[in-house]
């Protein structure tokens, strides 16, 4: 029998945190203009740097020595999983921590990154972000203090020392959900501020912008630093959710899952954003609900996800470009003022 309450719990708190992604690659990609296809990098990122910290600093300060129980270890990890409630404070403390830090360096790397390659050239960005996803991800398949190909296992969640297993999952939801509420609060203020205007400005005619005496490469390199930083902060949920993290689940199809979530919405609309966001997560929760109870084994979720994401750009770039939520208008006081164009 499906769990309708569980099906919902997770599909919520993936949803949550897809949306953030979907949210921010809409802002860099359908408001500004800026290619990037390495977002699964920032992501990647955010989350081993939250990953790394919290299970790092939970076991130095509970007075274990890291030399000798390491926590990628089999005694590290059964270690974490027994500490892993006996603290509310440590484990709340150590989530904010791995949240600012995870924003930082993502979105700090993400501006170092960007910025000396689009003054050379906005066409190389996007192939250039690819390929640093590819080589972290080989790099983090190969390095032993973040447990190699092995990942990190028993991150200790911020809400461990719940005893009932159905409210942890459900203050994690509610968790997700405030930090979507947030990413799409400053995201609508971005997009409908003076910057947001001239972001679309260079996004319609780059050299115009220049010719207006606009810093393109600044402004661009902004924006990756603003949207890397939410990636980051999007993996350090996902590391806390699923309690572990590997480099095998940092693969360039999560980029492009990302992307088709935006095309399907609408590039340019943050609600549309949410909506492509809403219709994948679904679908891949509910395949992968719904396979198990059919006793199906030879189709995967995986292969129909890839197909349907594959499907689904094809058929909106031919028959609907702009989405199913073309971008609107942009809202400034002045049109406020103005009853709303129609009205005034």
């Amino acid at each position: 029998m499906i769990d309708v309450v569980g099906f919902l719990i997770s599909w919520l708190t993936l949803l949550g945190i897809y949306a953030i992604l979907a949210l921010t690659l809409n802002f860099e990609s359908g408001t500004s203009g800026v290619t990037n296809f390495g977002k699964v990098f920032f992501y990647g990122l955010g989350a081993y740097v939250g990953a790394t910290l919290t299970v790092y600093l939970f076991l130095l300060l509970n007075g274990v020595d890291v030399s000798k129980t390491p926590p990628y270890d089999v005694s590290g990890i059964v270690l974490l999983g027994e500490l892993a409630g006996k603290n509310p404070a440590l484990n709340l403390g150590l989530l904010a921590l791995s949240l600012a830090t995870a924003f930082l360096v993502a979105g700090v790397i993400g501006y170092l990154l960007s910025y000396p390659i689009i003054r050379v050239g906005p066409a190389f960005v996007g192939f250039t972000l690819l390929s640093t996803g590819e080589l972290f991800r080989i790099f983090l398949q190969h390095y032993e203090p973040v447990g190699g190909s092995r990942g990190l296992m028993s991150i200790p969640g911020p809400f461990s020392w719940v005893p009932q297993p159905r409210l942890r999952e459900v203050l994690f939801l509610a968790l997700v959900l405030a930090v979507l509420a947030a990413t799409y609060l400053v995201m609508d203020r971005l997009t409908n501020s003076p910057l947001g205007r001239t972001l679309r400005a260079v996004r319609d005619d780059e050299v115009a912008a220049l010719c207006m005496g606009k810093h393109v490469p600044k402004l661009k390199a902004t924006v990756l630093f603003i949207g890397s930083g939410f990636s980051g902060v999007a993996g350090v949920l996902l590391a806390y959710y699923l309690t572990s993290v590997n480099p095998d689940m940092f693969v360039p199809a999560v980029t492009f899952n990302v992307w088709a979530m935006i095309i399907l919405g609408g590039m340019g609309n943050l609600r549309g954003a949410l909506l492509g966001a809403s219709i994948f997560t679904f679908i891949d929760r509910a395949l992968s609900f719904v396979t198990p109870q059919l006793g199906v084994t030879v189709i995967s979720p995986d292969y129909v996800r890839g197909f349907a994401v594959g499907l689904v750009m094809v058929l909106v770039l031919l028959y609907r470009p702009q989405g199913l939520l073309p971008e609107g208008r942009v809202e400034t006081v002045a049109w406020e003022e103005l009853g709303g164009g129609a009205s005034g």
